[in-house]
């Protein structure tokens, strides 16, 4: 039987190695993308040479799109010009304005960016760009398939195309972009399927845990993705274990920012098994220590969490006190779709409260960033809860400006 991650690396490589295609499309469902974003990580180490860039933003609209790859792709840039800097040498180049601005589509922005990392290329020697563009879930299919069709070229194969590979995702579940190519008739694309299974995706991620001859930081960064498939799969004290493991493994290496995301699983497994002072107590450790280590992503995703605790536990007033923290935080990390939704849970905790004045403005606020970043689903949602509390409190014209508006997102969205 062949390995799952022998079976995507066969194929991976095979497309990196050749010069005939330029593109890839890959049909996959949501839950094995992780698996070929792994076999792509393995392809990397495998070929020093070559440039790698991997990204799996889920896709809610074209311009959230665009602006999480760009953000990905400055981040992992700032790395790598650090490690560069202390080896002495020059930096690559910074990702140009374009490719940030909202005054081009986001196909030209991405089709911008791609162009642009061509630069970080040595100028010498046999060197390839590989661009994997593996959102982990697509909710916007008419914005995904414009991004698709705008990145895997129609014509001839040109002179340029040597030196770059571009992967896309088609959706598995229901497949879309590999039809359109077929009907196209496109000519430089190759079109490939998985065929594996989650429980194909824990073994394979297990095995890496298990192999010594892989480094240290390998084999702990595959224990803590098996953790994370125990804690999905219902497995809690496999998880447990491993958490302990892991805990001890960071805090020897002195890793704070990992040995938070450790204490949130185990207090994601006390939530999960009902035991809710538990988890608020670990939910709170964790945020301690991303306090300290000042990482916003972690006390935005660990405050949702702890507000999830406080409300079975009927804290509300802490609840949203610890939504509109992660709010804050969700905002100076330009994560709009996270803000609305910690914005809506801190309206809803003032409004069992009884404070709807407090759940007026967190919902107004949850509107506009909604607004913001076109993120209708949510949108909807807090228009709704507006319109209702204006009725309620006698503000009719304002709840008939909202139940408008509702009805414009919905039709928009087909609902």
């Amino acid at each position: 039987m062949v390995h799952p991650l022998e079976e995507l690396n066969d194929a991976l490589g095979s497309f990196v190695a050749q010069g005939e295609r330029f593109g890839l499309l890959l049909t996959t469902r949501d839950e094995e993308v992780p698996l070929v974003v792994k076999a792509l990580d393995a392809l990397d180490e495998q070929s020093p040479p070559d440039v790698f860039f991997v990204d799996a933003t889920p896709v809610r609209n074209g311009k959230q799109y665009a602006d999480d790859v760009v953000r990905n792709a400055w981040a992992q840039l700032v790395e790598v010009n650090a490690e560069r800097r202390a080896r002495g040498q020059p930096p690559l180049a910074e990702v140009p304005g374009m490719c940030w601005s909202e005054q081009y589509t986001p196909m030209q922005r991405l089709a911008a960016l791609i162009r642009h990392m061509l630069t970080w290329l040595p100028p010498d020697g046999d060197h390839r760009l590989i661009v994997a563009l593996l959102p982990a879930s697509i909710h916007d299919r008419d914005a995904h398939a414009r991004i698709v069709g705008a990145l895997l070229p129609f014509g001839d194969y040109e002179p340029w195309m040597t030196s770059i590979r571009v992967v896309v995702r088609d959706d598995g579940a229901v497949p879309f972009a590999a039809t359109a190519l077929r009907t196209a008739g496109v000519r430089n694309v190759l079109l490939y399927t998985t065929r594996v299974t989650v429980a194909g995706i824990a073994d394979a991620i297990a095995s890496d845990a298990a192999n010594t001859d892989l480094s240290p930081v390998r084999r702990i960064n595959a224990l803590l993705q098996c953790a994370g498939f125990d804690l999905a799969l219902g497995r809690y004290n496999a998880a447990l274990d491993k958490y302990g493991v892991l805990y001890t493994y960071y805090d020897r290496h002195g890793v704070p920012e990992m040995k938070a995301v450790v204490v949130q699983g185990v207090g994601d497994v006390m939530f999960r098994i009902g035991r809710f002072p538990a988890a608020r107590d670990k939910y709170l450790q964790a945020l301690e220590i991303a306090s300290e280590a000042r990482s916003l992503m972690l006390i935005m995703h660990i405050c949702a969490a702890l507000g999830d605790a406080d409300l079975r536990l009927q804290g509300y007033a802490e609840a949203a006190k610890t939504y509109a923290i992660g709010a804050a935080a969700a905002e100076k990390l330009g994560n709009g779709f996270a803000r609305a939704d910690l914005l809506e849970k801190c309206g809803q905790a003032h409004a069992t409260l009884g404070d709807l004045r407090g759940a007026g403005e967190a919902w107004t606020q949850a509107a506009v960033t909604a607004r913001e970043v076109s993120y209708d689903p949510r949108l909807g949602t807090v228009l709704e809860r507006l319109r209702d509390l204006c009725a309620r409190g006698g503000y009719h014209d304002l709840a008939a400006d909202y139940d408008r508006e509702l009805r414009e997102v919905r039709r928009r969205s087909g609902a």
